[in-house]
């Protein structure tokens, strides 16, 4: 093992698959973080749906979820070890215009919602314990649907 190109190759298959440290704990780990942008039927209603996978080794009770800087109301479904929180963002751009009034030719500039991608994390006690932990979401997948999405 005199080699640095082996000794880098080793631990780059000995890291594969395993979690950053800050994003598992002793009890949950975060499989994947995605999200999915969409438009309601009223002009300017737009929102941002959430699917966090996790894996617990334990029962644990899901507290709360902050997802890019926002406290965002969730659902859960829980399968064997594996837990699924989706909760929806919905917020309204008032600046934006309808098609009706811009003038024809004019182009459809798009507005983005400023988020804060540092501060996103689930919030979870175990099933027979009152301490609160938290767990880091490191990013968000966007992920593109062909279908309408209902808030």
């Amino acid at each position: 093992m005199n080699n640095p190109l082996l000794l880098i190759l080793f631990w780059i298959l000995a890291s594969c698959g395993m979690p950053v440290s800050n994003f598992q704990d002793k009890e949950v780990s975060v499989i994947s973080a995605e999200k999915t942008e969409w438009s309601g039927g009223r002009a300017g209603v737009k929102g941002i749906m959430y699917t966090i996978k996790l894996r617990k080794k334990n029962n644990v009770i899901i507290k709360s979820l902050m997802a890019e800087g926002n406290k965002i109301p969730f659902s859960q479904n829980i399968s064997g070890d594996v837990i699924v929180i989706q909760g929806s963002f919905q917020y309204k751009n008032n600046n934006e215009a309808n098609v009706e009034d811009l003038p024809v030719g004019s182009s459809i500039g798009s507005t983005k919602k400023t988020v804060n991608l540092k501060d996103s994390w689930i919030e979870y006690t175990l099933e027979k314990s009152n301490i609160s932990h938290r767990i880091s979401i490191p990013k968000f997948t966007s992920v593109e649907t062909y279908e309408e999405l209902a808030p």
